[in-house]
């Protein structure tokens, strides 16, 4: 298939090279093998220098995917570790940057909230808010991590991270019906004082800092600090909003004519000019650790430490995807795709700081017992512009009549405030392990405790009918998330060559949110948010209501809580309770290779929301009494069964693992606008909104069923002398089971012009569950996030020149078609997709066979393709609204070692 190119003209980079030179760099390097490596044996004497050796076999992997340090090759789970090297030279800086990396793993980013979407094998979680879940879980050297917008913060000094695929609920506990991603950071060394420090240089004017020192203080006790500091220009062009129309008012040949005042249409309280530095899709951002190792005897041992993360960029902000629109009359402008019209300028101010410890106690030589703990503190405040600069078309403004205007007004100015928020949270975990020469098993107990306070406020403020402001703002000061689980799992080896595996879990969660207050209306007949700070010149329908430079910071959001009518109390409690399962079995073919097959399962709990008026205001159809609801939707879980090898072959010069899986997932979480209640009303739908009595709410609710089944296959190759080989490929069949809800509404008012099989029609029958909605069966369909087919190719070759190493590599990868919703809509212009891609990575490493210090050169997305992560449908015409990963970026990056 087709991949998306962008212009050559790449806006306002500062080149260091030409991404082409890279690539051929890396190219000419790889063509040029033969000459060299006869260059290379000319120095036949310089093979006797240790440092030259070339590598005959490939290193053993150790990986804590079942809690306790086993051989990768020899751990019954699906699981991929990722070396630190690897992923700094891949420009890999944080969660997000893994896509690609790892078979059937996802990841997306709510530009709103940054929150990280992770997705593994078609299961993913799209809450974001401060009692969602994900359902992919994070942890930091073992240590389960709850909140998903601390994805974002920056991994460095790592010694890998694992990546463990299928229902993890065992061992790892909640939230791992996808599986889990375990980041582990490099810990001191008693051995000797060393350190290093790289400065990286990239185009968009990119500038990176990373440095390390560990200093050992004798036999038992060692520091290690490590700093990174990211910096980089946005590749949006980002301009100033101040277009200026007014409502569209009657005209006597009936097509209407604007107002302009000479004054922006939009919000103008943070409107601001920026420069690159500080536009959306820039990087400002450090973190810090220190952590010391302390054996306190021959038989316990503690490690502790501290981290501080801080994020003062822009954040991320929707764009159109101007490939799909070019040849429509949305197409983009002469800017391209990356150019946006703000008016309210980004910012995050996001800090996290986390205190770590383990102490581990040997009691014997067969049993250890286990104590970690962390307590991370997260704030964030963030502005985002929600809108991104959408506008309808001069021609499809609707004109405003003195009884309103309910169609599409002159200007959409809607933004997000996360004004301040406080997530607290710790983490304690207590195992014991013990090891004979037939069995062993992990125990231990889970306890996890958050309080989250957060002040938000979301802004539309030109609304029907009159172009007034409407608004909402949640004040909640201490929602709380209680975990407690029990655990145990072992194994017993049966024979010399086949053990057994089985653990369970005894899990309970409980939410609550005790004094939270939703205030505002999404009504805006009346001037309401204005706060009295000011007044429409004119009666409602008559004339623009007011203008960017009429809105004061004492109103809406900036004015607090007070200002908001209505509120809403919504303190209210929650628990579940379940219990999870592995069973496996393990056959050693040889010394070298296994097979293993296991059944093992996952939970992710149940939730709320914010209370709500299930009648929107007015008295309830059904006469009944439950006006009000939490929207409570229940727990989901997932049971994967496995069958795989694993192997080393050839003198351990290759290693190969393949695995398949079958997984029944169950319960599937979905949030997004729904239909919760039915309301009376005193005048007839008309024929375009034949379901106006439908109440709507933003929620998370269970859609149904899917099955996913899929095959993983992972290799590692040693070819020849200083060659290296890697990659995997994936097959993913992950299909809707059930989903009798399912709401047809993706881009029904443009299916037609272009050609897309029209909505299904609105259900007006007698069940609520489907009232209001276009039902449509989707059994079939694909999951979101779960493309069929994905692969990818790496190759490094090592080659000495004299004193010196040259090592050249290129990585390909390949993902196919993959859908953002169920409804699976097959168009080139609206369709729900990210088309197929192969991206290509290289670089490029000189350094001398001491490697005291090193250069390289490095580019990722070479191919300069644009990708989505997130997809949406546009606010003003047939086009969608989208998240994208980064474009072609390049740079130099050169190292010390000490």
């Amino acid at each position: 298939m087709e991949t998306t190119s962008m212009s050559p003209a790449e806006p306002r980079a500062q080149r260091l090279m030409k991404p082409t030179a890279l690539a051929a760099a890396a190219l000419v390097s790889l063509l040029s093998l033969p000459a060299l490596a006869q260059t290379a044996d000319a120095g036949k004497d310089d093979k006797k220098d240790a440092k030259k050796v070339e590598k005959t076999e490939l290193p053993q992997v150790t990986v804590t995917a079942t809690r306790v340090s086993t051989d990768a090759l020899k751990t019954p789970v699906s699981v991929t570790a990722l070396q630190a090297d690897d992923l700094v030279r891949e420009n890999v800086k944080e969660l997000l940057n893994l896509s690609g990396y790892v078979p059937n793993l996802q990841l997306g980013l709510s530009s709103g909230d940054s929150g990280v979407l992770a997705s593994i094998r078609g299961v993913t979680s799209t809450n974001f808010t401060e009692i969602g879940d994900p359902a992919v879980g994070i942890h930091i050297d073992g240590i389960y991590s709850p909140r998903p917008q601390g994805s974002l913060a920056l991994m460095f000094d790592l010694d890998q991270v694992e990546v463990l695929r299928g229902a993890q609920g065992t061992l790892f506990g909640r939230n791992s019906t996808a599986g889990v991603v375990n980041i582990i950071p490099a810990k001191p060394d008693f051995k000797s004082n060393y350190g290093w420090a790289s400065v990286q240089l990239g185009n968009y004017n990119a500038k990176q800092l990373r440095a390390v020192h560990n200093q050992s203080f004798g036999d038992n006790f060692a520091l290690r600090a490590a700093f990174m500091v990211d910096k980089r220009n946005s590749y949006i062009d980002q301009e100033q909003d101040l277009r200026d129309r007014g409502v569209k008012l009657p005209t006597p040949d009936g097509k209407g004519k604007f107002t302009p005042d000479g004054k922006p249409d939009t919000d103008q309280r943070l409107n601001r000019k920026v420069d690159a530095s500080d536009a959306y899709g820039n990087s400002d951002q450090w973190a810090a650790r220190l952590t010391a190792r302390w054996a306190i005897s021959k038989a316990l041992e503690w490690t502790g430490g501290f981290e501080h993360y801080q994020n003062s960029g822009a954040g991320e902000v929707g764009l159109k995807d101007c490939e799909m629109a070019e040849g429509t009359k949305w197409a983009c402008g002469p800017k391209g795709q990356w150019s946006a019209i703000i008016n309210v300028p980004g910012k995050i101010d996001m800090t996290i700081d986390t205190v770590r410890s383990n102490l581990v106690w040997k009691l014997d030589e067969q049993t250890e017992l286990g104590y970690k703990v962390a307590y991370a503190v997260q704030k964030r405040a963030q502005h985002h512009d929600d809108d991104g600069g959408q506008a309808w078309l001069d021609s499809e403004v609707d004109i405003m009549q003195p009884w309103g205007n309910w169609g599409r007004q002159h200007a959409i100015d809607q933004a997000s405030y996360t004004l301040d928020s406080n997530y607290k949270s710790w983490v304690h975990e207590f195992q014991l392990k013990q090891q004979t020469k037939n069995w062993r098993y992990v125990a231990g107990a889970f306890f996890l405790n958050e309080k989250n306070a957060i002040n938000f406020a979301q802004d539309n403020l030109v609304a029907a009918p009159y172009a007034m402001p409407q608004g909402q703002f949640y004040a909640q000061p201490d929602r709380q998330i209680e975990s407690k689980g029990l655990f145990a799992q072992g194994d017993l080896a049966l024979t010399d060559r086949l053990t057994a595996t089985a653990g369970v879990r005894f899990s309970r969660d409980k939410r609550s949110d005790n004094g939270g207050i939703s205030a505002g209306l999404w009504d805006a007949s009346t001037p309401w948010y204005y706060n009295g700070k000011y007044k429409p010149g004119c009666e409602p329908g008559l004339c623009t209501p007011h203008n960017g430079t009429d809105l004061t910071l004492g109103m809406g959001p900036f004015a607090g809580l007070g200002v908001y009518p209505e509120p809403v109390v919504n303190s209210y409690s929650k628990s579940w309770k379940k219990t999870t399962y592995r069973f496996g079995m393990q056959y050693d073919l040889s010394k070298t290779d296994m097979v293993f097959a296991s059944i093992a399962t996952g939970y992710r709990p149940g939730g709320f929301g914010d209370k709500f008026d299930t009648c929107g205001g007015g008295e309830c159809v059904d006469g009944g009494s439950k006006k009000y609801s939490f929207l409570d939707y229940g727990p989901e879980t997932t049971k994967n069964f496995e069958l795989g090898y694993k192997g080393r072959h050839f003198a351990n010069k290759l290693e190969l693992s393949a695995t398949y899986f079958n997984t029944q997932y169950k319960g599937m979480h979905v949030t997004g606008s729904t239909a919760v209640g039915q309301k009376k009303l005193t005048r007839t739908c008309a024929d375009w909104e034949p379901a106006c009595d439908v109440v709507n709410a933003w929620k998370t609710e269970n859609i149904g069923d899917a099955k996913i089944q899929g095959l993983e296959l992972e290799f590692k190759l040693l070819p020849w002398t200083g060659g290296n080989f890697s990659g995997y490929f994936a097959w993913l069949d992950a299909k809707v089971k059930s989903y009798p809800t399912y709401d047809d509404s993706w881009m029904c008012g443009y299916r037609k012009e272009f050609g897309a099989p029209e909505c299904a029609p609105v259900y007006l029958g007698t069940d609520p569950s489907k009232r209001g909605r276009r039902i449509l069966d989707v059994t079939g369909h694909q999951l979101p996030y779960a493309p069929k087919t994905s692969f990818a190719l790496n190759y490094s070759h090592d080659m000495h020149v004299g004193e010196y190493s040259i090592t050249p590599t290129i990585g390909m990868r390949y993902q196919s078609r993959m859908y953002f919703t169920v409804r699976n809509l097959d168009n080139d212009k609206i369709g729900d997709f990210q088309k197929a891609y192969t991206n290509w990575n290289a670089s490029v490493r000189f350094a001398p066979t001491s490697d005291k210090w090193n250069v390289e050169l490095w580019g990722t997305n070479l191919s300069n393709n644009i990708v989505k992560n997130w997809m949406g449908q546009g606010m003003a015409g047939g086009y969608t609204f989208n998240s994208y990963n980064p474009p072609r970026m390049f740079g130099v990056r050169a190292t010390v070692n000490y």
